[in-house]
């Protein structure tokens, strides 16, 4: 029984393709005749529509989307070494630059601090007791200069121990939020241990990719509207701050956005946010309708009437504006080419152009 319904199945299922296919054949077919019925009326000429081209000039807007990140974003490292004593901010918390975030124990830095200061400051009164004794021929110069080199050596050590004492304090190196501390009172810290990330929530980058059709059409400080579903009736502004000299994957050129924040409405690092840019340079250009290009924009041609045939001749195209394509090569202003009835017809054809 069931081997039966099986059967019964796939002979539906055939005849039906069948019936698809001759469906296909016989519409492909009155169509040809219905071309070629218009071709011998009109003595073998295919019946087209077609435009002469004119430079124009169009106001596009390019869109992307990326996900914003902070401009600055840096990790906090120790550059000394011992048990953390007191943490002064955490994450979340707000830093100015030089606000100390944590101290380490400073008990030896301190005393070997104040030994350094001592030497430092005992040589450099023996430099000034012996230069008056050499201006008074009271001893040589060999004594005075070995008395230099001393009190030299004793300045280096005392800047050195004193930039030891002043790394205990861990300093914030800029203003902003601690994102994450890596940190707890009464640990062993190392020298270069991450201490915590501090992010400029204020200064944000939206970094895009610029395809090679519409890089020349942006340019450094170039004004950008910024929105984000977040806010879906609010503007941010931004600017173009960095353009790529070098396409890379996908023919494309890395740019930057530069935010501005919003204090009433604040984006954050990590939202996904579209980047809207108003073309500034308004270059002329060809432009023609998208179903006057025969197949895709990358392998594309058109078909230039000269003397009523049609020649195929390949195009390059630009960026895409409305169903307006941007010829970039291969046409020029005064070439008429076809725009509609291009897929009936071929290289070499004649042709008749209709209202």
């Amino acid at each position: 029984m069931k081997k039966t319904f099986k059967t019964s199945l796939y002979i539906i299922t055939a005849l039906l393709v069948c019936g698809l296919v001759f469906f296909q054949l016989k519409r492909n077919k009155a169509e040809t005749a219905k071309i070629t019925a218009l071709a011998s009326m009109t003595g073998n000429f295919y019946p087209v529509k077609a435009t002469t081209i004119e430079e124009q000039e169009i106001n596009n807007t390019i869109e992307t989307n990326g996900f914003l990140r902070s401009e600055t974003d840096l990790d906090v490292l120790s550059e000394t070494q011992g048990i953390i004593q007191k943490i002064y901010k955490e994450k979340g918390d707000y830093v100015r630059k030089g606000d100390i975030i944590a101290k380490v124990d400073d008990e030896l830095f301190a005393a070997q601090l104040s030994a350094a200061k001592a030497a430092y400051e005992q040589l450099k009164k023996e430099v000034d007791r012996f230069t008056t004794l050499h201006e008074q021929h009271a001893v040589t110069s060999q004594k005075l200069e070995e008395i230099k080199l001393n009190y030299q050596s004793a300045e280096a050590q005392y800047i050195s121990a004193k930039r030891q004492f002043e790394d205990t304090r861990v300093k914030a190196p800029i203003d902003g939020f601690i994102e994450n501390d890596f940190i707890e009172e009464g640990q062993y810290l190392n020298r270069n241990q991450k201490v915590c990330n501090i992010i400029d929530a204020q200064k944000l980058k939206l970094d895009i990719a610029v395809s090679e059709q519409n890089y020349r059409y942006i340019s450094l400080g170039q004004q950008t509207t910024i929105t984000s579903p977040v806010y879906p009736n609010v503007k941010f502004e931004g600017k173009i701050s960095y353009i790529g000299k070098k396409a890379g994957y996908g023919n494309t050129f890395d740019a930057d956005v530069q935010i501005v924040n919003d204090d009433n409405h604040q984006l954050k690092a990590g939202m996904f946010v579209t980047a809207s840019i108003a073309q500034t340079k308004e270059i002329p250009g060809i432009y023609i309708p998208r179903n006057a290009i025969n197949g895709s924009l990358k392998d594309a041609s058109v078909y230039v009437i000269e003397n009523e045939i049609a020649k195929s001749r390949e195009v390059t195209t630009g960026q895409i504006v409305n169903d307006q394509v941007e010829i970039v090569a291969g046409l020029k202003a005064g070439d008429q080419i076809v725009t509609e009835g291009n897929y009936s017809i071929f290289d070499g054809a004649k042709i008749r152009i209709t209202q």
